[in-house]
């Protein structure tokens, strides 16, 4: 089980459940992002940030 991500606040985001940082390891970090069901979702790098983009309903 991880962490809570600081600053991430998803209340009133009723797709996410949750988002946990796992844990870094030899230069690697991972993440989790919990959704409420299996949704279309795409991943981004911009600008230094990643982003995470989930559909919100099919």
């Amino acid at each position: 089980m991880g962490q809570p991500l600081p600053g991430v606040n998803l209340s009133g985001y009723r797709t996410f459940q949750d988002a946990e940082f796992a844990g870094s390891f030899e230069g690697q970090s991972q993440f989790g992002l919990g959704v409420r069901a299996r949704l279309p979702f795409r991943v981004l790098q911009l600008d230094g940030r990643l982003v995470v983009d989930v559909a919100h309903t099919w």
